[in-house]
């Protein structure tokens, strides 16, 4: 295969659109992927069932994710998500097929990476294509930047929530089949193909509104369509397991005047009504009346849903905020916590309770014999008794001898590697040293990684679009 590379570096300005041009009066939008963890095999369904789909978007990137890939890279692992083989493999025949557009922030760390793996996985399908890949990239103080053939998004992998538009002159410049992404803000991932096909502007800041609204409803796939709502003890909630295990992926139809209506596939299972789309709208929501995005600062305050039919809702009334244009980008930059080590131990029967409070007690000890002090590092508590923590249980005899099957989990954080592994090793010791009747014991050691958050004014972006071709 012939392999042809393009690419474009540039501030991220957003720059007023050049007499945009309207493709569709209407585009549909759905949603393949909520999260890291979800299930391939439901965006292929979604891909079967929904034959009008013209691009279904793949959010499986969050802060926790990104800085688990950062640390993967670090340690000459991928810095992309490593299930973008998978996915592929599944997805591409139809969704080429199709003519359906995949967008996904799998590139995570390293887009530039995951492309050449999208590529190789479609060269083993005999598949033609062409992938896109919009990142952030490292600019050195002289204003002068280069596109090296491997690139993660900045030094010290230091990433800035992105907006639409650098999506969005992706899709102008290449029309990929396949476009990837580093760290863009979820909504944005569905707004760009509106404002590439709807003719949008930049100022266009009603639909912009809208359209977020729109994004953010899908961003986290089957929870808009009965995912994560079900509930015994409510007869509005109360689906059925066949109903729940044929739950249908989200998806959007949005029209070039910012009517926007959320639907499941048809005869489909789960549900889409008013409660999921009212939950949804309020997930991850500071401020209603400011939710803020690279792209445009929006009011859900005056947002309401009206059912059409059992898989279609109109949504109206998203508004630009009163101040609603960002003036800052928010950066993740990874920091070192510290290192973590953890064990669980499983109990049952009579007074199980109180083996586990013992065998918590010798690992305490144990600690301190070979660190003292470092005890105080460690949290403690009983899953089936006090996980939740939404109650003190303190000593009541009466909870403790109800619990019949618990399961004690000990966590520490530490600021040196050899105390997260000591931990790991003294709970090990429980199976011959601590109380009767344990059993299925695990432990583990990481570095810890968390993400500091800052405003930042800069940042710089690459374009880049590659294309496979039979020779």
């Amino acid at each position: 295969m012939e392999k042809q590379t393009y690419e474009e570096i540039h501030d991220c300005l957003i720059k007023p659109r050049i007499n945009p041009q309207r493709r569709k009066d209407k585009v549909y939008i759905g949603c393949g992927a909520g999260f890291g963890g979800d299930r391939p095999m439901a965006a292929k369904k979604l891909l079967n069932r929904v034959k009008e789909l013209n691009y279904i978007v793949l959010e499986c990137l969050a802060e926790r994710t990104l800085a688990e890939r950062y640390q993967a890279m670090a340690s000459g692992g991928d810095g992309y998500d490593s299930n973008i083989s998978e996915w592929m493999s599944l997805l591409l025949p139809l969704a080429v097929d199709r003519g359906t557009c995949i967008i996904t922030n799998m590139g995570a760390m390293d887009p530039v990476s995951a492309r050449e793996k999208v590529l190789e996985v479609a060269s083993s399908l005999g598949i033609r294509l062409s992938v896109a890949v919009a990142h952030e990239v490292f600019v050195n103080e002289s204003g002068s930047g280069s596109l090296p053939e491997k690139l993660v998004n900045m030094e010290g992998g230091v990433s800035t929530y992105l907006g639409a538009a650098p999506i969005v002159a992706c899709l102008e410049r290449y029309q990929p089949n396949v476009l990837i992404t580093s760290r863009v803000a979820d909504a944005a991932l569905f707004l760009a193909p509106m404002v590439y096909e709807l003719g949008w502007n930049w100022d266009d800041l009603e639909l912009l509104a809208q359209g977020s609204l729109a994004g953010h409803l899908l961003e986290c796939g089957c929870q808009l369509t009965g995912g994560y709502f079900m509930h015994p003890a409510d007869k509005n909630r109360n689906l059925s397991f066949p109903n729940l295990l044929d739950l249908s992926l989200p998806y959007a139809e949005i029209s070039s005047s910012g009517e926007i209506c959320v639907m499941k596939a048809e005869g489909s299972g789960g549900i889409l009504n008013f409660g999921t789309c009212a939950e949804q709208l309020l997930y991850e929501v500071g401020d209603p009346s400011a939710y803020i995005t690279p792209d445009v600062v929006v009011d859900f305050r005056g947002v309401t849903f009206q059912p059409l039919s059992r898989s279609k809702v109109l949504c109206i009334g998203a508004k630009p905020s009163a101040h609603p244009v960002p003036d800052k980008l928010l950066q993740l930059i990874p920091k070192h916590r510290g290192w973590k080590g953890w064990g669980e131990i499983s109990y049952g029967g009579y007074e199980c309770v109180k083996r586990a409070k013992a065998a918590e007690l010798l690992v305490r000890s144990w600690m301190e014999e070979a660190f003292p002090g470092v005890s105080s590092c460690v949290l403690s508590y009983i899953i089936g008794l006090d996980s939740l923590k939404a109650t003190s249980i303190g000593n009541h005899l009466s909870s403790w001898r109800a619990s019949e099957d618990i399961r004690l989990r000990m966590d520490g954080l530490f600021q040196e590697k050899k105390h997260a592994q000591q931990l790991a090793k003294e709970f090990t010791a429980l199976y011959t040293n601590g109380p009767a009747g344990g059993g299925g014991i695990s432990t583990g050691v990481k570095k810890e990684i968390f993400l500091e958050k800052q405003l930042s004014r800069t940042c710089f972006l690459a374009d880049r679009g590659k294309a496979n071709r039979s020779q």
